[in-house]
């Protein structure tokens, strides 16, 4: 079960940058990165960082976060009504290039294996390395799609937490 957490306040500054990926392995499905400040009721100012090119809110407006292991994953805006879960908008990549040096690495194994008389590890490193690809893209995939539909129900049952008709402040 997927815990998330909800922030809930005005939104007293967002920037928009353009994303250059830093490190080899960094790839972003969107060019663009969101930072929000939201000032809570209480006084608290938190600031959150999402790559996306959908923003449903502006300045001044309030809005509810949505977070799941501290990233944002979605956001309605309570001052007009429009939200936007980050998961189903800007999906993350099912494939990565750290993906694709893991299956040359699992070949390379195959190949030095079956050189050197060893058949039935060279078997099973290229067995691993064929079935990789598939098996991880799906697992990423079935990953990705229940996250987005728990997203949804969070942020139901944060709007009821924040109405005062539920007392957590977890959302399940």
């Amino acid at each position: 079960m997927r815990t998330f957490h909800w922030v809930s306040g005005e939104l007293t500054e967002v920037q928009r940058f353009i994303n250059v990926p830093m490190r080899w392995c960094e790839q972003y499905p969107a060019r663009e990165r969101r930072e929000l400040w939201i000032r809570s009721t209480g006084g608290i100012e938190v600031k959150l960082v999402v790559h996306t090119r959908a923003m449903p809110a502006r300045r001044g407006h309030r809005v509810l976060a949505v977070l799941h292991r501290r990233q944002l994953v979605g956001l309605r805006n309570l001052s007009t009504g429009a939200q936007v879960n980050f998961v189903r908008s800007d999906p993350p990549l099912l494939w990565r290039r750290c993906d694709g040096v893991a299956v040359t690495l699992l070949m390379v194994v195959a190949v030095v294996a079956g050189l050197m008389g060893a058949l039935a590890a060279g078997a099973v490193a290229t067995l691993a390395a064929v079935g990789f690809p598939p098996l991880w893209i799906l697992g990423r995939w079935l990953l990705r799609c229940g996250l987005s539909v728990d997203v949804e129900g969070a942020f139901e049952t944060a709007q009821a937490q924040m109405e005062g008709r539920v007392q957590l402040r977890r959302v399940k």
